[in-house]
């Protein structure tokens, strides 16, 4: 289990008491350096979670890998039933709200969808989330996406080789949420702009990603989400891939 980590060592804890008997790497991106008693590899802290995740996934010396959100706690034989299954494959996840995800469905546009329906089969996914996600050791994330929707691409790249990202319908992950960046923040609106930006082609898919943001911002409120949109789309455009 690769398990980055920027704050909330709380959180922290109570994922390694989990995991307890597990082998398990921290990738330590805190400002000011963890004392653990597990194996971790130090990064200079805030360098992102598709960087942090390469730095673990690049000291992983097995041929399969758990990437696991300090926040997300694996239920019963969760990890178990991903290993049978192998591959790229991931569970549902279950949050305080209830089932978060059972995959990513992606329009051709760029919009991200998120799938909250539970099968009683396991079944193929457009991508899956990053916060529990069973992959080769070899994979790397693309570094240019700062924090969300890096699991998205990394899906979309290289699961036709793997035979396809696939939800395992009964096992189960529960994910805390939002304990290195405020879901509601004006951080996370330009992360999760930016990131669906530097999925898709520059050019009118801008717009209509823009708009889906505003209008969203709109229902929910919080005019300084905003200005977290704009700067996202300020990321995108700077970014060199694009």
């Amino acid at each position: 289990m690769v398990i980055p980590h920027r704050r909330r060592r709380d959180l922290l804890d109570r994922a390694l008491h989990y995991l307890h008997g597990e082998r398990v790497l921290v990738v330590d991106d805190t400002d000011d350096g963890l004392d653990l008693d597990v194996p971790k590899v130090r990064l200079g802290g805030g360098s992102g979670f598709a960087v942090a995740a390469n730095a673990g996934l690049d000291a992983v010396r097995t041929p399969w890998a758990v990437l696991l959100n300090d926040d997300a706690f694996p239920r019963d034989d969760c990890l178990a039933r991903l290993a049978r299954v192998g591959g790229l494959c991931g569970p549902v996840l279950v949050g305080p709200n209830g089932v978060e995800s059972t995959g990513l469905d992606v329009r051709s546009w760029g919009r991200v969808v998120q799938r909250t329906d539970v099968p009683g089969i396991d079944r193929p996914v457009d991508a899956l989330s990053g916060c529990c996600l069973h992959l080769p050791s070899g994979a790397r994330f693309d570094p240019g996406f700062a924090h969300g929707l890096e699991d998205v691409e990394l899906c979309r790249r290289i699961g036709p080789a793997l035979g396809g990202a696939r939800l395992v319908a009964h096992a189960r992950c529960w994910h805390e949420g939002g304990g290195t960046v405020d879901r509601a923040s004006r951080e996370a609106q330009r992360h999760a702009v930016s990131g669906q930006l530097r999925l898709v082609r520059p050019g009118w898919r801008d717009l209509a990603i823009l708009g889906l943001a505003a209008a969203q911002i709109a229902r929910e409120g919080g005019l300084d989400r905003l200005g977290g949109a704009l700067d996202g789309w300020k990321d995108a455009r700077r970014s060199p891939s694009r």
